[in-house]
């Protein structure tokens, strides 16, 4: 059966995937009104709040679409990202883990955990899990730089290295990853290196100002 809160829901969904945020909480709010209890509802909700960078609303958001309905798709690992963004490293680990363990082994969530891991101090999980992620999507930059960074705080200079080279193969403008590098190369003994990715790094952030 087709209702009003389909309808409106349906909406805010195709406003969502074409980047119009607003549209999207205007539908969402008409559904609610109809489906108040509807975890699905508060989950998109709470996805449209996000985009629109209202991070603490969007987390509460997500917070009742999981207290509403706990197995929602979605609600976890879009929580996890809310969590990580806003520096809640435990909460976006349990997040992650939750939605790992509810079917949800996309090579984001993997990252998700990964970098949840690594802000923990957790390095070989975090290793692991950024593993997974890079198996799984072995053309997403980030999990590349995030490994790289795990790797190199566990001492592993030469492998974070390579991976960060292979951040910087599949995505030339990432000044992080010059950054990083350039602190792996150093303590490798690599001090042209180092001045040579520190230089590139400080011409990006400059030309983004």
């Amino acid at each position: 059966m087709n209702t009003p809160a389909d309808t409106h829901a349906r909406s805010a969904v195709a406003h969502l995937k074409q980047g119009r945020p607003q549209s999207a909480l205007a539908d969402l709010d008409l559904a609610l009104l109809v489906d108040p209890e509807s975890g699905v509802l508060h989950c998109l909700r709470g996805q449209a709040l996000w985009a629109l960078g209202r991070s603490e609303s969007a987390l509460a958001e997500l917070d009742r679409a999981i207290e509403l309905e706990p197995d929602v798709a979605h609600a976890w690992p879009r929580r996890a990202g809310l969590h990580l963004q806003l520096g809640n490293w435990s909460a976006a680990e349990g997040d992650a883990t939750r939605a790992l363990e509810m079917g949800h082994a996309e090579a984001a969530v993997w990252q998700l955990r990964g970098q949840a891991r690594y802000r923990l101090s957790q390095l070989s999980g975090a290793v692991a899990d950024l593993t997974e992620a890079i198996s799984r999507e072995p053309d997403e930059p980030a999990a590349f730089y995030w490994r790289g960074l795990a790797l190199r705080d566990g001492g592993d200079d030469r492998s974070a290295v390579a991976d960060f080279d292979a951040a910087i193969a599949l995505n030339d403008r990432y000044p992080e990853a010059y950054v990083a590098r350039g602190k792996a190369r150093a303590n490798l003994g690599d001090m042209r290196g180092a001045s040579s990715d520190w230089a590139i790094a400080a011409q990006m952030l400059h030309q983004s100002h």
